[in-house]
């Protein structure tokens, strides 16, 4: 038996399994429409999964969500109570 056998199984002793991810494609940015985004931010607030779930489901980070998440709400786009130093 050789030493590379079972070697993407954890063993006692043995080095864990990690997971590995390959990136296909052409790597650069994809843009998404407004609509698109609308649905993904509705999607994330309906109770059914966790926005980290939401944002897998849709080949996104969670960071990524929560950015327009908070870009969407409506205090700010209307700059709303910001809040301020006291003089």
């Amino acid at each position: 038996m050789s030493d590379t056998s079972d070697f993407h199984m954890s063993k006692p002793g043995g080095m864990p399994a990690r997971r590995v991810e390959v990136f296909t494609g052409a790597g650069r940015r994809r843009t998404w429409s407004v609509e698109d985004r609308a649905t993904i931010i509705a999607e994330s607030y309906a109770g059914g999964d966790t926005v980290s779930g939401v944002a897998r489901r849709h080949g996104l980070t969670a960071s990524q969500l929560f950015a327009w998440r908070r870009a969407a709400r409506p205090d700010a786009q209307t700059g709303g109570d910001a809040p301020s130093f006291v003089p």
